[in-house]
């Protein structure tokens, strides 16, 4: 599986490469007037977004307006060109393996080249100028994107050799139907990382249960029964009471090796329940289980025919439950639509991985909820807490938001 990924990958990279290729050739293969053209007609798309009401300005004011702009753009056009060019090649030469110097020299050496070959094409073809300057600022392109790239790499790599951090936190939630305190702990989006020093953070916060909503692991650990699955579910059901829901990862509902698939369910193996109720822990799969005056209901990820819905006929039953229910959904976009309306009076959410990279309070992407993401942290409606999680099924680091768990602390309502 993962070499037929770097195989796509790298198919990939190298059709968006011999693309931008094609794109600075066929530029350059514009005559004089035509690259005019092509150029004013550039600049007038950029002056409409950028120049206030510059559509309503007079005709001669709007080509003044373009005359000036034309240059810096034009510019600014050989820049980025290469720009994407350097850092497509150095993203290509990254899939294999050696010293990653000579990989970024030959990512910016490839481009300049290339940009020496583009000046002539220009003059002897067609009787443009040569310029030396367009030459440097299309190698400036490659070295800053390179770099930018370079600059990266090392974050990432000096990101994944640190310790990885856990952070709790704790809410406070009250209701009138719950009798005594009542202290759960949230473990989400472990995706298969049981970190040693987990359980003992756990065991420390004395929960009255842990709740896991869902990517425990990842569906090729579950077909190849890894043990450690388990044995992570016996620690936790040893110091208390573990219900257990599926997400997106555990049914292999994820893009692996088709980035342009919807992706689908696919089937749990058949011995899985039962090893997890080996465990000591309680698997809910769609299902409710009651403890202590308490409802704990597990809602699964929602990946039939391709589409994003969890099964509205189990949201229903649940709903239905008297006294206190507590809802492992792993997705937290499904709140707003399917859950606000019902009575449910705890959901508990992860999959969003609090955004992975987080500024301001805000992160920047989550899974079904794309850039700048709304829901991915804290309490949503007073009843909703959603998990920045504990683990990552990416190489990406996560950036101001370090793994959580989360403990909530229910207590009777004061009158």
């Amino acid at each position: 599986m993962k070499k037929r990924r770097l195989l796509f990958l790298r198919i990939f990279l190298g059709v968006l490469i011999v693309l931008n290729l094609a794109a600075i050739f066929g530029f350059s293969g514009e005559n004089a007037e035509q690259s005019a053209q092509t150029s004013a007609g550039v600049t007038e798309k950029v002056a409409e977004i950028i120049v206030p009401e510059f559509e309503q300005k007079p005709v001669e004011e709007q080509k003044e307006i373009v005359k000036k702009l034309d240059p810096p753009i034009r510019k600014i056009a050989h820049f980025s060109e290469y720009a994407s060019l350097g850092a497509l090649i150095f993203l290509l030469l990254l899939t294999w393996k050696g010293s990653v110097w000579w990989r970024y020299g030959a990512a910016i050496g490839f481009p300049a080249l290339y940009a020496v070959t583009d000046e002539l094409h220009q003059k002897l073809s067609f009787g443009r100028a040569a310029s030396v300057r367009d030459f440097l600022i299309d190698t400036a392109g490659a070295l800053f994107a390179c770099s930018v790239l370079l600059l990266i790499r090392f974050l990432v790599l000096r990101a994944q050799k640190k310790p990885k951090k856990i952070v709790t936190t704790t809410y406070a939630l009250s209701s009138a139907k719950i009798e005594k305190p009542i202290r759960l702990a949230v473990l989400a989006d472990l995706h298969g990382h049981f970190y040693p020093t987990l359980p003992a953070l756990v065991k420390k916060a004395r929960p009255d249960a842990i709740l896991i909503p869902g990517d425990l692991t990842e569906y090729e650990q579950m077909v190849e029964s890894d043990s450690s699955v388990f044995d992570f579910l016996t620690v936790c059901a040893s110091i208390a009471p573990t219900y257990y829901t599926l997400g997106n990862h555990e049914f292999g509902a994820s893009h692996h090796g088709n980035p342009f698939a919807k992706p689908q369910k696919k089937v749990i193996p058949s011995d899985f329940a039962a090893k997890v109720a080996a465990t000591g822990a309680i698997l809910l799969q769609n299902e409710c289980a009651f403890r202590d005056g308490i409802w704990f209901c597990g809602l699964e990820s929602g990946f039939d025919k391709g589409q994003n819905q969890p099964n509205l006929n189990a949201l229903a039953k649940f709903d239905e439950c008297s006294g206190y229910r507590v809802l492992l959904c792993h997705h937290p976009e499904y709140y707003i639509p399917y859950i606000q309306k019902t009575s449910i009076d705890l959901v508990v959410c992860g999959h969003a991985h609090g955004g992975h990279w987080r500024f301001f309070g805000h992160g920047i992407f989550a899974p079904d909820q794309g850039l700048f993401p709304k829901y991915t942290s804290g309490v949503l409606d007073g009843r909703c807490v959603i998990s920045r999680g504990l683990g990552d099924h990416t190489f990406i680091p996560r950036i101001n938001n370090p793994r959580e768990l989360v403990l909530i602390d229910l207590t009777p309502e004061t009158k």
